[in-house]
């Protein structure tokens, strides 16, 4: 690692004005005097999170502004474009996965892996707070991108990530998903350019008021799926990563 900057932390954000504060206050506090920075990547909302995001400002937060709403992948695809750390992490702004779990995302990072990804399924209480109907539906899901995309990582979207700065703009480069399908085309790209990925496991305390809606964007993601597919037969994907 050489750049000034050892992380960057990504949050994508969509009409959270509502629990932002709470939730910069922790991350900053969590930061501390460490050289990492914060990046809230706004995805087009219309509440009140531009002028919450304006009153951090001068305390160190960043933010990236997309025109409209485009998903969740766009959000942290933008963020990650913005990004001057040496490793960029990402998570959500409910911080449904505490902070004192990031320090274990880093360290495979920090100690030479290209990416780290957070793994329910590893951990002894597995999904924590889901309802039986989303633990349903994110099993299916998981058995799918098995299936369709060859994953060995199957538990594709737990939102806690962190890369090597040059692995994340290069996989955000070739990613087309914009949803929240996104995750299962970085790990399905990573597998493919064979890029070390080491899986940590991480316990979710909480998904709040979740704006995942479980039949909606279920059928979304087989979509998306189908559609990385689609691609990865017509030879649309680098077919290995780029230097």
């Amino acid at each position: 690692m050489s750049g000034v900057l050892e992380l960057s932390l990504v949050i994508p954000a969509f009409d959270e004005g509502e629990r932002l504060v709470k939730t910069l206050e922790q991350v900053l506090a969590w930061v501390g005097d460490r050289p990492y920075e914060v990046i809230v990547a706004d995805d087009g909302s219309t509440d009140d999170t531009e002028a919450v995001l304006a009153r951090f400002a001068d305390r160190g937060v960043r933010s990236v502004r997309l025109a409209q709403n485009s998903g969740k992948g766009a959000a942290v695809a933008a963020g990650v474009r913005a990004a001057r750390g040496d490793i960029v992490a990402f998570f959500d702004a409910d911080l449904a996965y505490s902070l004192d779990q990031l320090d274990a995302l880093l360290a495979p990072v920090r100690e030479g892996a290209d990416l780290a990804v957070g793994a329910r399924d590893l951990h002894p209480l597995g999904l924590g707070p889901y309802g039986p109907v989303r633990k349903l539906a994110t099993m299916v899901f998981s058995g799918l991108v098995g299936t369709a995309l060859g994953l060995v990582a199957r538990d594709t979207q737990c939102g806690f990530k962190a890369f090597r700065a040059d692995v994340a703009r290069a996989l955000f480069a070739a990613v087309s998903v914009t949803g929240f399908g996104f995750d299962a085309e970085l790990l399905f790209l990573a597998q493919r350019w064979g890029l070390r990925v080491v899986r940590v496991p991480v316990f979710m305390h909480s998904h709040g008021a979740s704006k995942v809606r479980v039949v909606r964007d279920a059928l979304r993601m087989a979509a998306d799926v189908a559609r990385i597919r689609g691609r990865a037969l017509r030879g649309a994907y680098p077919a290995s990563f780029p230097r």
